[in-house]
């Protein structure tokens, strides 16, 4: 029992010689003081940090797709009044004409029975004013009776409202005089530049063209316009539509050109929208100098709309707590307080913030969802902590 005893007593000295288990220390522990992240120096995690100033701007850019066309105020569509066939041409595309200038020369034979139609006429009337003449001065001599002459006047005058209508209906189609050779001549009907031409030599030409199925047989024999000027056409989503406004400065770029940019003015905002793309054509005016943009061409086009000056960060650099928007300020290069903010406007990458932020205030923009990790995981910590406690 003796030796039982001290056994004992042995193993309860070696115990408590023992040194006491060594509890590891945090090298970079991190404070949370209310919304705010206090690191260590040193702490390896800042270098996977970013963080900019927020830049203060008063514009917002909407980025749309546009496809440039004629401008309608200043084009013309040119097509021939009267049946026939093509029997020359003058007009070349890029000619510049002035109003009355031929573009081409067609055989018609309506053409030529408006022509014959004006001829009988004038020498029917040349004939009726004779008569009238002759039966005037028979009637003066007492030699025929006045009812005579009021037949001659009568003629008379029906053959002048008939030579009227003849002469009046060839004016139209640009005819006068006597002749009779069914050569309609087509004039341009404004001055500017032939921009296109779909008419051949030879070409049979009817005036129901512009009726048939065939897109070819419905264009225009000519097109007039000046390229100085030309329309652009987008298509505007309905999200998008509170950003425009009749006036608003366009940038027109064209991958023709690269980065040259041409100005522009939105003219016009339908009224309507498409059943099927959900979207609303707005219409712009674009100058062209030096002609370089050509109809049909698509275009990148930026819409300027002006805004009261705000802050604006990159849309990385916000997340959302509570279905809130929330945004890592740095505050020196180990503090980083986590603010509430209030944004509006989106642009590019880049959301403005009317609430919250300060221009030039650094809102970090790579490892926002670090931080807010390592926030809420703290945040863990600390409750676990006080819940021990209080136990």
């Amino acid at each position: 029992m003796q030796i039982a005893k001290h056994s004992w007593l042995l193993v309860l000295l070696i115990a408590a010689c023992k040194p006491a288990p060594v509890v590891e220390q945090d090298p970079f522990p991190i404070k949370v003081e209310k919304n705010n992240l206090i690191f260590t120096a040193g702490d390896p995690q800042l270098k996977a940090l970013g963080a900019q100033k927020a830049s203060e701007r008063d514009t917002v850019v909407l980025h749309l797709t546009g496809k440039l066309v004629w401008n309608q105020d200043v084009t013309t569509n040119v097509f021939s009044p009267l049946a026939g066939r093509v029997a020359s041409i003058k007009g070349e595309r890029g000619q510049k004409v002035q109003v009355g200038d031929e573009l081409a020369r067609i055989t018609s034979p309506d053409f030529g029975q408006a022509q014959a139609d004006a001829a009988k006429a004038e020498s029917d009337l040349v004939l009726s004013k004779q008569v009238l003449d002759r039966t005037q001065e028979l009637v003066t001599k007492g030699v025929l009776p006045q009812k005579e002459l009021d037949a001659a006047n009568t003629a008379y005058l029906d053959n002048k409202s008939d030579r009227d209508r003849a002469v009046e209906r060839l004016a139209v189609w640009g005819g006068k005089g006597r002749d009779v050779d069914g050569a309609f001549v087509l004039k341009a009907p404004m001055g500017g530049v032939i921009v296109d031409r779909n008419v051949q030599p030879g070409q049979e030409i009817r005036t129901d063209s512009i009726l048939a199925n065939s897109a070819e047989a419905a264009a225009p024999l000519f097109i007039i316009s000046d390229p100085e000027s030309l329309w652009v056409h987008l298509d505007v989503s309905e999200q998008d539509l509170s950003n425009l406004q009749v006036g608003q400065k366009l940038e027109i770029r064209s991958r023709a050109y690269g980065d040259q940019m041409f100005p522009g003015t939105l003219t016009v905002i339908g009224q309507s929208l498409n059943p099927d793309t959900r979207t609303v054509v707005a219409k712009g005016k674009v100058a062209n100098p030096e002609k370089l943009l050509k109809a049909q061409m698509y275009v990148n086009v930026n819409v300027i709309t002006q805004v009261p000056k705000m802050p604006q960060v990159p849309i990385k650099a916000v997340f959302l707590r509570d279905a809130k928007p929330w945004v890592f300020v740095r505050k020196s290069d180990n503090e980083y307080e986590m603010r509430k903010i209030t944004t509006a406007a989106e642009d590019a990458g880049y959301v403005f913030v009317s609430q919250g932020l300060k221009a030039g205030e650094e809102v970090v923009d790579e490892g926002a969802l670090v931080l807010e990790s390592i926030f809420d995981e703290n945040i863990s910590t600390a409750n676990a902590g006080a819940d021990n406690v209080q136990h």
